[in-house]
């Protein structure tokens, strides 16, 4: 999963059921995530309180319930290399989603994801990788 998942998991005003879902599947199993994802979760609610839509002691709190999920974080030469081939191979602009990517393809998990622009770059699209509200997975 990446940072748009958890987001809408998280965040009262992008709640999905699909991701509540997704994410309590995944509880029952093991989270894998780039070694920075906290902190692009933190920035996501950091700039939410600055346009209003969270305040600083919700956003907290949710960065806090973020911090409590049981996730493995996980880094590597080999994860900076591939993701480093993977964003020239789709044509991405910054390494962020190639490395969750990366992390996705090293650990042999599935990627889920809620950004419809990233998944038009993937083409094309690894089998790992699929869109939240697809049926968490189910459609193949």
């Amino acid at each position: 999963m990446d940072t748009s998942v958890f987001i809408k998991y998280l965040c009262p005003d992008e709640q999905e059921g699909e991701a509540t879902e997704l994410v309590g599947q995944a509880l029952s199993g093991r989270i894998v995530l780039p070694c920075f994802a906290w902190a692009e979760i933190a920035s996501v609610l950091r700039k939410k309180v600055r346009s209003g839509l969270l305040t600083e002691g919700e956003a907290g709190q949710l960065y806090s319930a973020f911090g409590e999920l049981p996730i493995d974080y996980v880094d590597g030469e080999d994860i900076r290399a591939r993701a480093w081939e993977m964003a020239g191979m789709y044509g991405l602009l910054t390494l962020y989603d190639a490395v969750f990517l990366a992390v996705a393809e090293k650990e042999r998990a599935n990627y889920w994801t809620a950004d419809t622009v990233f998944l038009k770059a993937l083409v094309p699209k690894p089998s790992y990788v699929f869109a939240l509200g697809r049926e968490n997975g189910r459609d193949g």
